[in-house]
């Protein structure tokens, strides 16, 4: 990852990000360790954040995993990592995973 705000889709979320110091901590400590625990899973994947239509943020990871166990491990890792990156901050941010489904 080249870096962390490239994951940011959308005007919206950007705008966000430099308006909100804590946000912007947030999720560059939450994009950084998700990038890392995927590349390190050697598993084809996409990784991105962005503002939902309700204006909730979503951090979003397409990987091509196995089996319903290594998605389940791969989420729960990545949820970890987002709550130690939120650290009790009043930042709600959703965390998603779906498959590649021509990859699977």
């Amino acid at each position: 990852m080249a870096d962390w705000s490239d994951l940011l889709v959308g005007a919206g979320i950007r705008a966000r990000v430099a308006r909100d110091r804590v946000l912007a901590r947030v999720l560059e400590e939450a994009l950084e360790g998700i990038d890392r625990l995927l590349s390190e899973s050697g598993l084809p994947y996409r990784l991105d954040a962005h503002l939902t239509r309700g204006g909730e943020y979503l951090i979003h990871m397409q990987i091509a995993y196995r089996s319903r166990e290594e998605r389940d491990r791969l989420w729960d890792q990545a949820a970890q990592i987002l709550e130690r990156a939120r650290r009790g901050q009043g930042v709600h941010i959703l965390c998603g995973i779906s498959s590649f489904s021509q990859l699977n």
